[in-house]
């Protein structure tokens, strides 16, 4: 369909249950968008089911002070779910790992806190390596050297977020998920949790009565991580423009290149999230 759209008003009948992403769509780092605040508020007071999917490495409880944080009413969304929390539950209930993990980034890992896991001072006393996406600094740096020693040593590699880039507080960076595709292509085993895995749409909904899939729309600003997931899932999907693929202009030519480019259907496309 491919179908630009400037106001979320303007499609708000067709849907009963909406399943946003965070970063890129409602936020941009830890900023949140007001506009796109503003427009889930309407949603929910026209009756929809509003529910947030995340490839954060944040508990759903982390999202969930952080967004309060920052004065949006929590009261407006149905459910969330995050790569954390996913990969949280895997760690609580996969003791097959081992029991210590490398922080492969070195940056703070909200997965592990309350977890029986000890971190590793260097790859050699590890079990499995771990990086988590961020979304508030740079993840350009080189690991090809960590990776080949990790490799070496047959460590699993446990990828939270799947995103090869991603839109940070300092412009689009390198994700996780890129550093994951480069060890898997070496020959490493990953572990990845998060969208595009339609695990995560299937758990926001599953409790819904009377769910009507072909009223469901999914929105976020990533076509390898929610617009794939929507796809997979069988929903209507929303791309938004000025996040990881910054293409505010000559949208129409762009948003067929990246279908095209991705083999993927995208509905509708907003420059931005508003009502």
């Amino acid at each position: 369909m491919n179908l630009k759209v400037k106001y979320l008003s303007r499609i708000n009948d067709e849907f009963d249950t909406v399943i946003c992403g965070v970063n890129g769509v409602i936020m941009h780092g830890e900023d949140v968008y007001k506009e796109s605040i503003d427009a889930l508020i309407k949603l929910y007071q026209s009756g929809k089911k509003v529910m947030l999917a995340s490839n954060s490495g944040w508990r759903v409880k982390d999202l969930y002070y952080i967004l309060k944080r920052k004065n949006v009413p929590m009261n407006i969304f149905y459910a969330m779910i995050t790569a954390g929390e996913v990969a949280h539950f895997y760690l609580k209930n996969n003791k097959n790992l081992g029991h210590s993990y490398y922080n492969l980034t070195g940056k703070n890992l909200f997965v592990m806190p309350e977890l029986d896991y000890s971190a590793a001072a260097s790859l050699v006393m590890a079990d499995f390596i771990i990086a988590e996406n961020d979304y508030k600094s740079t993840q350009n740096e080189d690991y090809s050297a960590v990776l080949e020693q990790a490799l070496s040593l047959n460590l699993p590699f446990l990828c939270v977020g799947n995103n090869t880039t991603l839109l940070s507080s300092n412009g689009v960076v390198t994700g996780v998920g890129a550093l994951a595709e480069k060890y898997a292509m070496m020959g490493g085993k990953v572990i990845s949790f998060g969208k595009p895995d339609v695990k995560m749409a299937n758990y926001l909904t599953e409790e819904i009565a009377n769910f009507n899939l072909s009223r469901c729309l999914v929105i976020g600003d990533s076509m390898a991580a929610d617009i794939r997931m929507g796809n997979n899932f069988g929903a209507k999907t929303l791309l938004i423009a000025n996040g990881v693929h910054q293409f505010c202009n000559n949208i129409e030519q762009k948003l067929g290149e990246l279908s095209e480019s991705y083999g993927l259907q995208v509905d509708y496309c907003m420059e931005k999230l508003q009502w």
